[in-house]
């Protein structure tokens, strides 16, 4: 052990790598060895061993081919399927209308009418009610409203 306090870490490593394959090697001749005893049987015992193979493929139960037969049509028919479904073929376009030159006039002034105010007056509306908004109502303009009530 005191050799190897002086070692350096790769020295130390070389040594223990070296360890390992000479262990390795040794371990790996041997193994045809051990290989050949393990498989050194009589003839008697393989017989029993093959004849015990043989009886448990006989034994085990056998397929159906109209199962097996059934099972691959419908995975094939699922794929197909699936084929059918993820194929990029393009959507239908929707059938446009024909453009009706009135069905357009009409749309226009069913819109200008539900807005209230023609298009071109929309900003001295909004001029107006801002105007409106902000002034206070005045002493004049209750009165005739008053007179109006009065009158009725």
């Amino acid at each position: 052990m005191h050799l190897t306090r002086h070692l350096s870490n790769e020295e130390l490593s070389e040594m223990i790598f070296d360890s390992d394959q000479r262990h390795l090697r040794r371990t790996l001749d041997a193994l045809p060895e051990w290989a050949r005893t393990a498989a050194d049987h009589p003839d008697t015992f393989w017989e029993r061993q093959q004849a015990e193979i043989r009886k448990r493929i006989a034994g085990a139960p056998k397929r159906s081919s109209t199962r097996t037969a059934t099972a691959w049509a419908g995975a094939f028919a699922m794929v197909l399927l699936a084929i059918l479904l993820l194929s990029d073929s393009p959507a239908p376009r929707p059938l446009r209308a024909q453009e009706d030159p009135d069905q357009e006039l009409l749309v226009a002034v069913e819109q200008t009418v539900q807005s209230g105010v023609p298009q071109a007056l929309e900003p001295a509306a909004m001029l107006a009610e801002e105007i409106n908004n902000s002034q206070p109502i005045s002493r004049s303009h209750r009165v005739s409203k008053e007179n109006q009530h009065e009158a009725q």
